[in-house]
């Protein structure tokens, strides 16, 4: 979890940089207009105002995403890793398959074994087709996510990847809800294939 907490920090960074510019800036030019030949003590002031803010902001603001990520991570079984950060999340699996199986039966299965759990909750299938497959998640987790699932043969092997994302393009961070999605939904895209592949083979 604290690793989790470094990782937002480091990522706002850059907000966090820009927030100090700005009222550095501010300060600095309210106290400058003030007395022009203050602008080493405006500076200075301007400075400790700054870091007071980003710092409180940052503290306040990623102890928030913690929280919530923790508890999104339990929910889901899984423990919170700084990997629940970045977006989108990505997974990739590989199984060995016998000749002739195809994409559109790896897929069915998966997306059958995916709607009979009880949690993640599939709220819409946004496509299925051969070899793609998109669901969203809204049930239980902070935003709403889009999993895209991409199932490609080749030969003697399967190869599945997997990505995570908020619906909405413009929320970061996601307080970890795609990452949980695609975390709690792999093992179960990988029993899946296997289980396809293994009754194949008994057949």
């Amino acid at each position: 979890m604290i690793s989790y907490w470094g990782t937002v920090i480091r990522r706002g960074a850059v907000g966090l940089a820009a927030l100090v510019v700005l009222c550095v800036g501010a300060t600095a030019g309210v106290m400058i207009w003030d007395d022009a030949t203050a602008w080493v003590a405006a500076l200075l002031q301007g400075t400790l105002f700054g870091l007071a803010v980003a710092t409180v902001l940052a503290v306040a603001g990623s102890t928030s995403n913690v929280w919530q990520a923790a508890r999104m991570a339990s929910r889901h079984g899984l423990t919170l890793s700084p990997e629940a950060v970045p977006l989108p999340c990505a997974a990739e699996i590989r199984v060995p398959i016998p000749p002739g199986t195809t994409a559109y039966q790896l897929t069915d299965s998966v997306l059958h074994a995916l709607k009979q759990l009880p949690d993640p909750k599939i709220d819409a299938v946004e496509e299925f087709t051969h070899g793609k497959l998109t669901l969203i998640c809204r049930k239980s987790l902070s935003v709403p996510v889009r999993l895209r699932i991409s199932i490609t043969t080749d030969r003697d092997t399967a190869t599945v990847t997997m990505d995570g994302r908020p619906t909405a393009t413009w929320k970061r961070p996601d307080d970890g809800a795609s990452w949980s999605v695609l975390k709690a939904f792999e093992p179960h895209v990988g029993k899946a294939l296997h289980d396809e592949v293994n009754g194949m083979t008994a057949t």
